[in-house]
């Protein structure tokens, strides 16, 4: 770990910007954490795990983590690989002989690395949802939003890995091109990867985290099990926004076996902060090693470019230069889920944002404590936007109507001289950054947009 101490923490700086975005987003609950030199600095509930009851959110209150998972299934495929159980150059079919893609030469070049990375080349499918609807008891506005295709009786199960695997190789898509030409975020992969982790240890998912991951550091209220979390002291309740934007409660957890190791673990901000400081100690414990230092490196390396300035690594982002130092970390939403873990492995700091609200930028939350410790502005933005305009002739390009299997909708139009945004019926400024880039702006939130022209 670095000598190199990391500035005091302003705390009431820190609080006063969470108050400040919590009231804006109308966020119920939210719990920060902050390690600095193997130490605990900081560690602060903020409103509510229920916010009919008024039970406070505590440093021992469970949330969803969401796609923060992946950083412990791709931990769990490197210490498979230590233990010469299987190596990341290893095609995928070695382990699942059922994968396929609709171009079956492609299917047989796609490697472990490749599902690491997000780069097999699979676009952003359906099966997700599909999952969590066939595997979630469903809320009354769940009903009324769903779409007949959704809930139909013919539609394929995807309940099981037998199902996923299915999927992807019968469902009616293209592949974005061979595998590791183009980044696209997969879900798929990383469910099944945690298949594959499966089938090599001989143990199922939530075993195998336990026995050589969440035991080891001493992560007692982390889990993937749903009926294990809700005898958990402190639980939160699940929060959300309908189409009107009013404050909804769901009682449900989403559920989706294919997808566990994709994004289903739950945890709290105490048990994460080990998991954190097992990183920055070059995957040591107190008490034990969880992995080598090469297998935290390779899972570190900032191997696919897929914003400007974020790489993909293995289950972690990682942004090479911030201010002088390197940030690694991910974020993660489901209903009633957003977190936000990560460190910066030059100052020896680690930062751990959860909430119980479905769309808050924990990001946001993650990286003010992270400025604050730089000894920059609490606000100071991750990316400085450079507006590029653009002729009208080059605007005319960005528009239309964007979709993915996943459920993202995004129309794109010109306005006068200026390109807008419709999401679900609301309108966004969209800003353009170069000849094929450019920015929506949601709630704060910049979101990039790149055509391919």
């Amino acid at each position: 770990m670095s000598m190199d101490k990391p500035n005091t923490f302003d705390h009431a700086t820190f609080e006063a910007f969470v108050d400040a975005l919590m009231k804006e987003y109308e966020v119920p609950g939210l719990c920060a954490g902050i390690i600095s030199d193997g130490d605990i600095i900081y560690s602060k509930g903020f409103g509510y795990r229920n916010l009919e009851r008024k039970l406070p959110v505590t440093e021992e209150t469970v949330f969803g983590i969401a796609s923060v998972s992946k950083s412990f299934t791709a931990l769990g495929i490197m210490q498979l690989a230590e233990h010469g159980k299987l190596s990341v150059e290893h095609s995928v079919n070695r382990y699942l002989p059922e994968f396929d893609l609709p171009d079956k030469c492609t299917a047989r070049k796609v490697n472990i690395h490749n599902f690491l990375t997000h780069t097999a080349g699979i676009p952003p499918l359906p099966s997700l949802n599909y999952a969590i609807i066939e595997s979630t008891e469903l809320d009354e506005k769940d009903k009324q939003v769903l779409n007949e295709s959704d809930i139909s009786p013919d539609r394929p199960s995807v309940k099981d890995t037998r199902g996923l695997l299915s999927f992807i190789a019968n469902h009616d898509y293209r592949l974005l091109g061979q595998p590791g030409q183009y980044v696209s975020y997969s879900n798929d992969a990383y469910g099944l990867l945690g298949s594959i982790i499966e089938l090599v240890s001989g143990k199922n998912y939530e075993e195998y985290l336990q026995d050589n991951i969440l035991g080891p550091l001493n992560m007692g209220r982390t889990t993937t099990r749903v009926d294990k979390m809700k005898k958990f002291p402190e639980l939160t309740c699940l929060y959300y926004k309908d189409k009107d934007d009013n404050l909804c409660k769901s009682e449900h957890w989403q559920e989706a076996p294919a997808f566990t190791a994709c994004g289903f673990i739950k945890s709290n901000v105490r048990d994460l902060l080990s998991y954190v400081k097992m990183y920055l100690n070059n995957g040591s414990s107190t008490v034990n090693r969880i992995a080598s230092p090469c297998s935290i490196s390779r899972m570190t390396t900032p191997y696919y470019l897929y914003n400007p300035d974020v790489w993909f690594g293995y289950g972690f982002n990682v942004r090479p230069d911030y201010q002088g130092v390197t940030l690694i970390q991910h974020s993660g939403g489901l209903r009633g889920v957003a977190s936000n873990i990560g460190y910066v492995p030059e100052k020896g700091i680690g930062v751990v944002v959860l909430s119980n609200l479905t769309g808050f930028p924990a990001g946001k939350v993650w990286l003010g404590a992270v400025n604050l410790l730089l000894g920059l502005p609490v606000d100071n933005p991750i990316t400085k936007k450079e507006v590029c305009p653009q002729p009208l002739s080059r605007l005319s390009k960005f528009v239309g109507t964007y979709r993915s299997g996943e459920g993202a909708n995004i129309k794109v139009e010109l306005s006068g001289d200026r390109l807008e945004a419709e999401i679900d019926s609301k309108i966004y400024p969209v800003e353009t950054t170069g000849w094929d880039t450019a920015v929506v702006t949601i709630k704060g939130v910049e979101k990039p947009l790149k055509i391919l022209t």
